[in-house]
């Protein structure tokens, strides 16, 4: 790594970086103007670093934008997926001020210690580093992603949960006729590290659900990751009362009570980057199972181009959001990225011509532009009773967070047929099976014919991480489980991730989605209305252009975004 030329008060006293970044990558190449748009209005809503924004929407690559960046600094660029840092200068500056001042010391030369920093003119950073390792300072520019992998790296949460296990293991309590309260009073500082640790492991993997599951010996600890459950840590019996009361309280929940079901949230900031979470307990025999959902906020704001629409399948589904009445539903299982698809079209539905409204248990991201309104059944605001005051209320585009009854299937459909366009999602398992969904909640086969504009069926898939990619063939028996015949297989160029740094070992580094649309037309509006069965709907669709489940599955192995063995995961081999 090379030194930089100036000095630290050199480039301390420049003028600031250039802040036309968009459109000097635009003039080189880069990026387009419509996706710059799409990053700045991404921008208004969330106040964060352009170049970052950019990144993150997959625009353009961490360096293209870093060195760019480095060049307005008057600072050198490092990009850390490549740079190890030198563990004896990582040490000299406390884990705390790292975090704290967002920066990572990288190596040190004679009287100067290079650090990397998301901002090389931060002046108090580059003041507290010189304090603690009496060297001069000498910055260089990276990603705040990179950065944030980088740091945890250095400071695995893994082995800071094990460090606090053995101070809580090595501690004489004799707790076990305390109340949960009593237990948190006791305990608190290094339950507070334990949950921490656990809790930042989880971001650092990106994982989207932290599992708490109390058996005899323990409490045992898993973060669903991409889609699938990993095993990270088992908490020991003694600790389990206090921990599982920590996220209690942390939760705003009732930690008295254990017998019944309860839901909270909480706000959780990891040095500047807000996340919701989302926690929900049960009873089990052994003690109460807490699960927390963790919400990104950054990530509802992908744009619809960014989903992972196949072929035609994004036109489709503009064509569905942009009618001016009708219902328009998306499909499938928890977890399978619904509500960020409806975001995403909300998105691009939000201006000021229109008048959206969203009813939502509970509002997962605040979007600025947009009326939404939180459900609360303790006070009699249901999705039915909401969706009653909202068609007075001269919406436009009406957004139901989920149809789960009759009342508010009726009410749905109603708002539809009265000029309002309604977005909603239902837990099926295909689009055509909406349908039968539909009419199962008691709507007349007649109002969904003339109501339904179409149905987006939906699944998540892991993304093949593209910096351990190699090339492989899958075993005969693995293709033949998720219906590709040898003929289809032929030509194909099979690809999978052996594990790195960056993917945590995994092989898969985040989702895309798998999609089917289907846009109801004449011939399948007269097949609902004289009740069809799936299998003559599914055909219709078909041969109409819409492309299954299955076959999007198929198309993005082809790709060489994901595995066979993760299609079968997802995705059957017929239909999904």
């Amino acid at each position: 790594m090379m030194r930089a030329n100036t000095t630290v008060i050199e480039r301390l006293f420049r003028p600031a970086p250039d802040r036309r970044l968009g459109e000097r990558l635009v003039q080189e190449g880069h990026i387009t103007e419509q996706q710059l748009r799409q990053a700045l209005e991404v921008q208004g809503r969330t106040h964060g670093l352009l170049g970052q924004i950019l990144v993150d929407l997959g625009f353009v690559s961490a360096p293209t934008v870093g060195r760019l960046m480095a060049k307005n600094f008057g600072v050198e660029y490092v990009d850390l997926m490549e740079v190890r840092p030198d563990p004896s200068a990582v040490h000299l500056v406390p884990e705390s001020v790292i975090r704290a001042m967002q920066v990572l010391p990288l190596r040190c030369v004679g009287d100067t210690i290079e650090v990397a920093m998301i901002d090389p003119l931060n002046v108090a950073a580059i003041d507290t580093i010189h304090q603690h390792t009496n060297l001069r300072v000498v910055p260089y520019l990276t990603m705040a992603a990179e950065l944030q992998r980088a740091i945890n790296d250095q400071f695995d949460a893994h082995t800071r949960a094990s460090e606090a296990l053995q101070q809580l293991e090595s501690e004489d309590n004799e707790q076990s006729g305390l109340s949960h309260a009593e237990l948190v009073a006791a305990s608190e500082a290094p339950i507070v590290r334990l949950v921490d640790s656990i809790i930042e492991s989880a971001l650092a993997l990106r994982a989207s659900d932290i599992h708490f599951e109390p058996h005899e010996g323990g409490l045992r600890v898993r973060f669903r990751v991409d889609g699938t459950l990993l095993d990270q840590t088992d908490i020991p019996r003694s600790q389990r009362a206090p921990l599982t009361a920590r996220l209690k309280v942390l939760c705003l929940m009732d930690i008295t009570e254990n017998r019944r079901p309860q839901d909270g949230r909480m706000t959780y900031n990891e040095h500047g980057r807000i996340y919701d979470i989302r926690a929900s307990s049960v009873p089990t025999v052994f003690g109460e199972k807490i699960v927390l959902r963790i919400l990104d906020k950054s990530s509802v704001m992908v744009p619809l181009g960014k989903l992972g629409f196949q072929g035609d399948q994004q036109r489709r589904f503009e064509g569905l959001i942009r009618q001016p009445h009708g219902m328009v539903i998306v499909v499938g299982p928890t977890g399978s990225g619904k509500s960020t698809t409806l975001y995403a079209s909300l998105n691009l539905l939000n201006d000021s011509t229109r008048n959206i409204m969203t009813l939502e248990d509970p509002v997962e991201y605040h979007v600025q532009g947009i009326n939404q309104v939180q459900v609360n059944p303790r006070i009699g605001l249901t999705f039915a009773s909401g969706l009653r005051a909202f068609v007075r209320q001269d919406p436009d585009v009406i957004l139901v967070g989920e149809i789960r009854d009759e009342e508010t299937a009726d009410m749905a459909v109603q708002a539809s047929l009265t000029g309002h366009l309604v977005l909603s999602t239902l837990h099926t398992n295909s689009a055509v099976g909406t349908v039968a969904r539909l009419t199962n909640l008691g709507v007349n086969p007649f109002l969904i014919a003339q109501s339904l504009l179409g149905v987006c069926s939906q699944r998540l898939v892991a993304r093949i991480c593209n910096h351990c990619a190699v090339e492989y063939q899958p075993a005969p028996d693995v293709l033949e489980s998720v219906g590709l015949h040898p003929d289809e297989a032929r030509g194909i160029t099979f690809r999978r991730g052996t594990g790195c740094r960056t993917c945590h070992g995994r092989g898969y580094l985040g989702r895309i989605g798998l999609y089917e649309v289907l846009t109801v037309n004449e011939e399948i509006r007269l097949l609902i209305m004289r009740g069809a069965s799936e299998e003559e709907i599914q055909a219709a669709a078909e041969r109409n252009g819409m492309m299954s489940l299955r076959d999007c599955a198929a198309a993005a192995v082809k790709a060489g975004i994901t595995t066979p063995e993760e299609m079968g995961r997802v995705v059957l081999a017929k239909g999904g």
